[in-house]
């Protein structure tokens, strides 16, 4: 029991994350009132909750600024074309019965965008928070892991309608759904990203012990070399005397 409330035990490990998970919706709600800013606010939020993962130290009122500035304008316009493409649905979907017969077909085919449209943004934001990429790359990637990745985007996509759904049965949920979803998907989100880029967030202690382990092989390797030279350098200076009969 003594364990459990210690500074590295569970209560305080659990309470920490707790906590961190609290201020994140809140950070989030408050930084997304413009609604414009959703995109900003959402990357920041993933920004903080995929360094907490790899617990990376910081700050998560200053770790949060600081991503949502720097991401500001890439996150702000792909939140609005996400914006606009879900009008754009909801409107072909409300007005398709003017369509008479067309309907069967058009109906399905903004299902099937606005899946991929969802699948998308559940890699969309996270990426734009940890990868320094441009609009038509972010999207581009984002579309090949989601699809690549389906599990994982139809995990983070349940894991959201299923927060969204507690909703009505536990309306506090609501404040804490931000954090909650970032900070559970940023375990699945962040597996996929080192898969293909496997250095993201190594801790830099060991990385630095890693290179100096590194350069002192280099170094013995190369002693070792000198010495097998310069043993073939003796051999080969050294005069050739045959006994005399």
């Amino acid at each position: 029991m003594r364990d459990f409330f210690s500074l590295d035990g569970a209560f305080n490990k659990y309470g920490s994350l707790l906590a961190d998970t609290i201020i994140l919706s809140l950070l989030w709600f408050f930084f997304s009132i413009p609604i414009i800013t959703i995109g900003a606010s959402t990357s920041a939020v993933f920004f903080v909750s995929t360094r907490r993962i790899a617990e990376r130290e910081g700050y998560i009122t200053s770790d949060f600024w600081a991503a949502f500035k720097a991401n500001f304008s890439r996150a702000t316009r792909l939140w609005l074309m996400v914006l606009g493409l879900a009008l754009v649905l909801f409107f072909n979907v409300t007005t398709a019965g003017a369509l008479g017969n067309m309907a069967r077909l058009v109906l399905p085919a903004q299902f099937v965008i606005g899946i991929q449209l969802v699948l998308v943004c559940i890699f969309m934001f996270p990426m734009t928070a940890r990868f320094d990429m441009g609009i038509k790359q972010t999207i581009k990637s984002s579309f090949f892991m989601a699809n690549r990745h389906l599990l994982t985007s139809l995990t983070c996509t349940g894991l959201l309608f299923l927060l969204i759904f507690g909703t009505f049965y536990f309306p506090p949920l609501l404040l804490g759904i931000p954090g909650i979803y970032a900070m559970i998907s940023s375990n699945l989100i962040m597996r996929i990203f080192k898969k293909y880029r496997p250095e993201m967030d190594k801790d830099p202690v060991l990385e630095i012990q890693e290179l100096e382990a590194q350069k002192a092989e280099e170094r013995r390797i190369n002693a070792i070399s000198m010495l097998e030279n310069s043993d073939i350098a003796n051999e080969a200076d050294s005069p050739n005397v045959s006994e005399e009969q």
